[in-house]
C-alpha cells in the first residue's frame, strides 16, 4: 500500500493512502474503499478511490483532499480519547 505526501495551499503537510475495508462494517460509497488523508490534526476520506491517485501530481492530490469529507480521528488502542479524558476530569472536579 503506497503512502503519498503533499502540502496543501495553506502549507499543511498531508499523508494519503488507500483504505479497503474487510467485508461488512461499512456502507454506501465506502464499500469499495476510500482514500484516507491525514495531517496529524485532521483526517479526511474520499470515496470511491480515484484510479490515478498513486501517480497523481501534488495538485491533483490537493484537489482530492479538498473534496474529501472530514472525519473524527479515533484514538489508538489503549489510549483514552479526548472526550473520555474530559469526562474523567469533570467527574473528579465534582467529587
Amino acid at each position: 500500500m503506497p503512502i503519498r505526501d503533499f502540502e496543501d495551499v495553506k502549507g499543511i503537510h498531508w499523508k494519503v493512502w488507500s483504505t479497503v475495508p474487510a467485508m461488512g462494517g461499512v456502507a454506501g460509497a465506502f464499500l469499495q474503499g476510500w482514500l484516507t488523508f491525514d495531517s496529524g490534526r485532521e483526517r479526511r476520506r474520499l470515496a470511491p478511490i480515484p484510479t490515478d491517485w498513486e501517480d497523481a501530481a501534488p495538485t491533483q492530490l490537493r484537489a482530492y483532499c479538498e473534496r474529501a469529507v472530514s472525519v473524527r480521528i479515533t484514538p489508538r488502542e489503549g489510549m483514552r480519547s479526548i472526550d473520555d479524558a474530559r469526562r474523567t476530569d469533570e467527574t473528579r472536579r465534582s467529587e
